[in-house]
């Protein structure tokens, strides 16, 4: 665990090497209720300014981060325990998709005409508007990117934006929030809340939030969107992964083995789309399996700079791994790297063929651990690969670009990516969000400016008559003619 709550106080440390952070106060119903005021107060100069403005304070919003971006990538690795490397990732990720919204807004967010079909006299169009306020929730795994990308979405659609981040990984918020307030913009445009379960329940719960984003578990999910149903709150959800990479016989084998290996144990696998199964067609199985066998016992978890991956942030999620593993049969075959006998720290972890009812196999794992299980035909790999109720992405290895389009289409994920992993993820013009247990609603792209916006059709007059056709003075008289139209028009 890389925190703990006493006294109206989070102990931030960093899990990888025990040391304390920083101690952070937890925001009170009475100031969370203030903050919100003061959000709902500057909506209404927010929301009303141009989408040209909002995208000339978010252009000196990212090129602050910029400057700030080693104090980002050092804070990350603090609060996770995560590799340099991994928070460098996150931060050049959240920086594209900063980027990448800011150019795309003016023309996403602007007025569209429409068709105003056989009442050529109409004009019509539709507009985007802000919702208004809009309550974050984001998680501990990735707290820079799934902070920054909903915040950044939701602001330059209009919104002001409340941020709760995992009380388990605060900091990266708290440096953010200090990087808004430094380009000399209003404050109460974006500000961070701080605490556990209840300060996010109450930041749903107010009638001053008009829109909730979470990122996090299923069952947290779950309650969210109940409370949300309850007050007729949009929500957007985006939830856990029981992610699938699917190999064919004439996959490219050496990218397929070093995508498996580093998509199922970047970030000690604590990715929402990390991959957990995978799937090879049983001609590949056996050197899959071998050749993966050796690559992964090079892999190691540890605190060095030596080390391949970092701790598992949280305590409850090493338990839960561990518990996976230990509840398989003891005739499993499982391959091994290596990992510090400190705490929290898992050794990269490959399971092959476990039964088909195995948690390993039905439940999200959230770490460096990755099943292997052989297939015969394309469409028992589709069976295997939506068998479990999760939606959020998939992988599909393979030279035969029929079979790969087939398999991303058959494949019941929000994304696929064929011959990658998780690379979807980083292009910032492509929405992001699951199915089923994994969720609703997109972030990024397109979908994600819209999804933070209300949608308003305006119609108007071309020309104007002293009444309409279907109005009760007019009826008698185009009675005949309207069932004419009808049958010159439709028939």
């Amino acid at each position: 665990m890389s925190s703990t709550i006493a006294d109206q106080t989070i102990n931030v440390f960093n899990p990888a090497t025990r040391e304390s952070l920083a101690d952070i106060p937890i925001t009170s119903t009475d100031e969370l209720d203030g903050l919100l005021t003061h959000a709902r107060q500057s909506a209404a100069t927010w929301n009303a300014s141009s989408v040209r403005h909002r995208v000339a304070i978010l252009k000196r919003f990212r090129k602050a981060i910029v400057l700030a971006s080693e104090d980002l990538i050092q804070t990350i690795c603090n609060e996770t325990g995560k590799k340099h490397f991994e928070g460098l990732l996150e931060v050049i990720t959240s920086l594209e998709h900063l980027k990448r919204a800011a150019i795309s807004a003016p023309r996403i967010l602007k007025p569209r005409s429409r068709n105003s079909g056989f009442l050529k006299y109409k004009r019509s169009h539709i507009q985007y508007e802000p919702l208004g306020v809009a309550g974050i929730i984001s998680p501990w795994n990735y707290p820079l990117i799934l902070s920054l990308s909903p915040v950044v979405e939701a602001l330059l659609a209009g919104n002001t934006v409340v941020l709760k981040p995992s009380e388990q990984t605060p900091l990266t918020a708290k440096l953010l929030k200090k990087i808004w307030d430094s380009i000399d913009v209003n404050s109460d445009i974006f500000q961070v809340i701080n605490g556990a379960g209840e300060t996010g329940s109450h930041l749903v719960d107010s009638p001053n939030t008009d829109i909730i984003c979470f990122t996090g578990s299923t069952q947290i999910g779950r309650k969210i969107a109940e409370a949300c149903a309850r007050q007729l709150k949009p929500v957007i959800l985006e939830l856990g992964g029981k992610d699938p990479m699917v190999v064919l016989n004439d996959a490219p084998l050496e990218r397929a083995l070093q995508a498996a290996i580093w998509g199922g144990m970047s970030n000690a696998g604590q990715t929402c789309i990390s991959v957990e199964r995978i799937y090879v067609q049983k001609d590949l199985y056996s050197e899959f399996s071998h050749r993966i066998s050796d690559m992964v016992s090079n892999v190691s978890a540890g605190p060095g700079e030596s080390d391949t991956i970092g701790p598992i942030t949280i305590a409850n999620g090493y338990e839960k791994i561990i518990n996976q593993l230990n509840d398989l049969p003891e005739s499993i075959r499982i391959e091994k790297g290596k990992a510090s006998t400190e705490d929290l720290f898992i050794a990269p972890t490959v399971v092959f063929d476990p039964p088909k009812d195995s948690a390993v196999i039905c439940e999200e794992t959230f770490g460096p651990v990755i099943t292997i299980t052989p297939f015969n035909t394309i469409e028992d790999a589709i069976q295997l690969a939506n068998d479990t109720g999760y939606g959020l992405s998939a992988s599909v290895f393979t030279r035969n670009k029929t079979h790969a389009k087939y398999l991303a289409e058959k494949i019941n994920a929000g994304s696929v990516v064929i011959n990658d992993v998780l690379t979807g993820y980083g292009i910032a013009d492509l929405p992001f969000g699951g199915r089923g247990l994994s969720g609703f609603g997109r972030v990024h792209g397109e979908e994600g400016l819209k999804a933070f916006s209300h949608v308003k059709s305006i119609t108007d007059n071309r020309f104007m008559f002293k009444s309409e056709p279907w109005w009760y003075v007019n009826q008698k008289r185009v009675q005949n003619l309207l069932k004419k139209f009808i049958r010159w028009y439709y028939g």
